[in-house]
């Protein structure tokens, strides 16, 4: 009885050992997946997310083969997946005006609006996500809790892998390295990449020993600005502005004072409303910033997307270009610019940009 009992403590002990380490090991694996993804984790990550070589990518479910039917969450991803594989969108998740799809290849002009996950106010039903018959879906963004609960909440509902890709300005060439390898169109991807590693090295920091202060006017009063390090200025940051919101607050986006803007006194002022840039014109209260007294007032180019921002995505590259001939023209001219967006909107959206349209895009520089 004395050997049994010894021998049943020995396997209790055995047992208990293991479920130790077991334990440690998860709640190991719990703290790397909540520090290295900005603490949050979702119920089914395959390896590749842990991998070097997908580092910008998380997934929910598993990805057996190449997709045929890939379905944008959302307009960044919308602006993504247009320029890297047209051919496998089932639809596009935010209605385009007709002035801006001029700019895009007749199957993408063509594409069904389907509506959107991501975002506020989704406007897709678990019903119409199953209608498309997609077998995968695509976002892009800041990496956060929302994204990951929509990933979560949507995967459960319809069993379709939902794939979120890091969308920081400094990792596009990455993005479409990785998430072209996963696509099975990474040809095309290395090409879309190059493109961007030549526009990011050739822009960064390109007027950063002017300091120059940057203020990014948003909504129609023009008193909504991001903040330092939002993914909304990361074009400005990049090219060496200085956003003078820097330490306004700790939310992405913010609301400030009129009073606010008369004591920081930004040198530049960006817009992408044009309502609001024309009314900055001749109105008496904006026209007390010396920004505004210098004519150094510019209107955000915005087709077929917003170049600087509407939405954060890969169309800031554009931005980087645009914001980098607004900085130092000397170091980067027009005709540079011209060039890059010509080669841009070729190589991106397959359109041959003539020089009148060029000029037509930037309204006022």
């Amino acid at each position: 009885m004395h050997c049994f009992l010894t021998a049943l403590f020995l396997k209790l002990c055995y047992i208990f050992k293991y479920i130790t380490i077991l334990s440690l090991f998860m709640i190991t694996r719990r703290f790397f997946v909540k520090k290295f993804f900005l603490g949050m984790s979702l119920l089914a990550f395959p390896k590749l997310v842990f991998s070097q070589q997908y580092n910008l990518i998380l997934l929910q479910g598993v990805i057996q083969s190449f997709p045929k039917r890939i379905l944008s969450a959302g307009r960044v991803s919308d602006v993504l997946l247009i320029s890297l594989c047209p051919e496998k969108l089932v639809g596009i998740s935010t209605e385009m005006k007709q002035l801006d799809k001029q700019y895009l290849s007749d199957q993408v002009r063509n594409l069904p609006y389907i509506g959107r996950l991501a975002g506020r106010g989704s406007t897709m039903s678990i019903e119409k996500i199953l209608a498309t018959q997609a077998d995968l879906i695509v976002d892009t963004g800041t990496v956060n809790q929302t994204f990951i609960s929509t990933a979560q909440k949507v995967y459960q509902q319809t069993q379709i892998p939902y794939l979120i890709v890091s969308g920081k300005l400094m990792d596009t060439s990455q993005q479409f390295k990785q998430l072209g390898d996963l696509l099975g169109v990474s040809e095309r991807a290395e090409k879309l990449a190059n493109f961007a590693e030549r526009i990011l090295t050739k822009t960064h920091n390109l007027g950063a020993y002017k300091s120059i202060k940057f203020y990014l006017a948003r909504g129609i009063d023009g008193l909504e600005t991001a903040l330092q390090g939002a993914i909304h200025t990361e074009a400005i940051d990049w090219v060496g502005g200085i956003n003078v919101t820097s330490s306004a607050g700790e939310k992405l986006l913010t609301r400030i004072s009129m009073e606010q803007l008369f004591h920081w006194q930004p040198d530049i002022i960006l817009t992408q409303d044009i309502n609001f840039y024309h009314k900055i014109q001749s109105d008496e209260l904006w026209q007390k910033l010396s920004a505004v007294q210098n004519n150094r007032v510019y209107l955000v180019p915005s087709s077929p997307f917003g170049w600087l921002d509407s939405p954060p995505s890969i169309n800031r590259l554009l931005g980087c270009a645009w914001l980098a001939h607004i900085l130092v023209p000397e170091k980067f001219s027009r005709k540079e610019l011209e060039a890059i967006t010509v080669e841009y909107f070729q190589l991106f959206y397959g359109y041959e940009l003539s020089a009148q349209h060029f000029t037509a895009l930037l309204t006022n520089i």
